[in-house]
């Protein structure tokens, strides 16, 4: 009996040994890595090799935890955006929808920026469509025709996440939307009217030190930027979050997310406007 307590015992041990190796952590170890390794421009873990549960709801709980924690130390959130809204990186990543997550202000920069690469641990560009509410928003939106009557004004915007995790290689959707769906920077241009543009017909051009690197169209939002705009809304909201007025929301990526390398960046999204910034 007492060597079946001995081995039992030892068993116990390598079995906590194990998991210890795995390097397991708390849902609140998690949030504080992020937090640190946003502050300190570094790498983190990923999420999902530190939690076996981690699923899409447990994600964006996690999510939430992350922006209050960063409201809490003067991040205000100044908007939302949209990530993964092509199917082919949905899949890529293991999810069957967009992700959503917040902006926060101390990222807003306008046109003419100078973005500093060393902010950022892994600088990505991409080039978007802004849209800001006149009013509050913090219930459904029945469909696009009511949601067109929320948005007062549109203007180009550019993307600047960053991808701060340690492992791409293993990198999944449930991993991006802890870290606010990679919320760093972005630029926002000149806004005008809602009723001055079609935003469906919007497309845009960018070139870096006068090279065409990337090129897209309205479309590649979820196939009609009104539609991923609804989709943005109602996801946010659902997700706990209010939308209030002068706020951005961004719909994702038109054309490709692609390396943040040193340049000057033209961006033209026709009678949407024209924007201008520089990495260094």
């Amino acid at each position: 009996m007492k060597k079946a307590a001995i081995v039992l015992a030892l068993q116990t041990v390598v079995v906590f040994l194990w998991f210890s190796g795995q390097g397991f952590a708390s849902d609140q170890d998690v949030i504080n890595s992020i937090v640190d390794a946003r502050a300190a421009v570094k790498q983190f873990a990923l999420p999902t090799a530190k939690l076996s549960d981690l699923n899409e709801d447990k994600a964006y709980a996690l999510q939430k935890k992350l922006t209050e924690t960063l409201v809490s130390k003067g991040q205000a959130i100044s908007g939302f955006k949209a990530g993964l809204t092509s199917e082919a990186l949905q899949k890529k990543f293991g999810v069957n929808a967009p992700l959503l997550g917040p902006l926060f202000k101390p990222g807003a920069l306008g046109p003419d920026a100078v973005v500093d690469t060393k902010d950022f641990v892994r600088l990505f560009v991409e080039n978007e469509i802004g849209y800001i509410p006149g009013v509050k928003i913090d219930k459904a939106v029945a469909d696009v025709e009511a949601l067109k009557k929320m948005i007062k004004e549109v203007c180009p915007a550019v993307e600047l996440p960053d991808l701060r995790f340690d492992d791409l290689k293993n990198l999944k959707g449930t991993d991006i939307i802890v870290d606010a769906v990679s919320s760093a920077k972005y630029i926002v241009g000149k806004p005008v009217p809602t009723s001055s543009v079609d935003v469906r017909e919007v497309t845009v051009t960018l070139k870096r030190d006068g090279e065409v690197v990337n090129q897209g169209k309205a479309a590649d939002a979820l196939g009609d930027q009104w539609k991923a705009l609804l989709w943005l809304v109602n996801g946010t909201i659902a997700r706990g979050y209010v939308i209030e007025p002068g706020q951005v929301l961004i719909t994702g990526a038109m054309g490709n997310m692609i390396p943040g390398k040193p340049g000057s960046y033209q961006g033209d999204w026709g009678k949407l406007g024209k924007m201008s910034w520089t990495i260094k």
